[in-house]
C-alpha cells in the first residue's frame, strides 16, 4: 500500500507543478502584453510627434515660400516689369505652385511616417493579444495536464485492468 501512496503523492506533485507552470506562463504572457501595450502607446506618441513636426515644418516652409514669392515680385517691380500679366505672371504662378507642392510633400511625408507609427502600434497590440491568448491557453492546458497526471497516478495504484 505504501507504493500506492507514493504514486498518488507523485501524481499530486506533478499536477501541482503543471498548474504552477501554467500560472507562470499566463503571468509571463500578461507581462509581455503590458510591455507591448506600453510600446504601442509610445509608437502612437511618435506618430503624433511625426505629424506635428510635419505640420510645423510645412508652416515654416509656407512662410519662407511667401517671402520668396514676395521677393520675386519685388525684383520684377524693381526692374520695371509688370508682374500681373505675361511671362512674369507665369513665373510667379510657377513659383507659387512649386512652393505649395513642396509644402504638401512635407506634410505628406510626415503623415506617412505617422501612419507607419500607428501601424506599428497596431502590430504591437496584436502581438500583445496573441501573447495573452497563448498564456491563457497554457494555463488551461496546465489544468488538463494536471488532471492527466492525477488520473495516471490513480490508475497506477489500481494496476492494469483488462475487464
Amino acid at each position: 500500500m505504501g507504493s500506492a501512496v507514493l504514486l498518488i503523492a507523485g501524481a499530486a506533485i506533478s499536477a501541482a507543478g503543471a498548474i504552477q507552470q501554467g500560472a507562470a506562463a499566463a503571468q509571463q504572457a500578461k507581462l509581455q502584453q503590458e510591455i507591448l501595450e506600453q510600446n504601442a502607446l509610445l509608437a502612437e506618441r511618435r506618430a503624433k510627434a511625426e505629424r506635428d513636426a510635419a505640420t510645423d515644418a510645412a508652416r515654416v516652409f509656407e512662410k519662407e515660400g511667401k517671402r520668396i514669392s514676395g521677393a520675386q515680385r519685388a525684383a520684377f517691380a524693381r526692374g520695371g516689369v509688370l508682374a500681373t500679366e505675361g511671362t512674369p505672371l507665369l513665373v510667379l504662378a510657377e513659383t507659387v505652385r512649386n512652393l505649395e507642392e513642396d509644402r504638401l510633400n512635407i506634410l505628406r511625408e510626415g503623415f506617412l511616417r505617422g501612419g507607419f507609427r500607428e501601424s506599428e502600434a497596431f502590430g504591437l497590440r496584436f502581438q500583445g493579444a496573441a501573447a495573452r491568448a497563448r498564456g491563457e491557453a497554457a494555463e488551461k492546458g496546465s489544468f488538463l495536464a494536471a488532471g492527466g497526471s492525477l488520473l495516471t497516478g490513480f490508475s497506477r495504484t489500481r494496476g492494469p485492468s483488462f475487464s
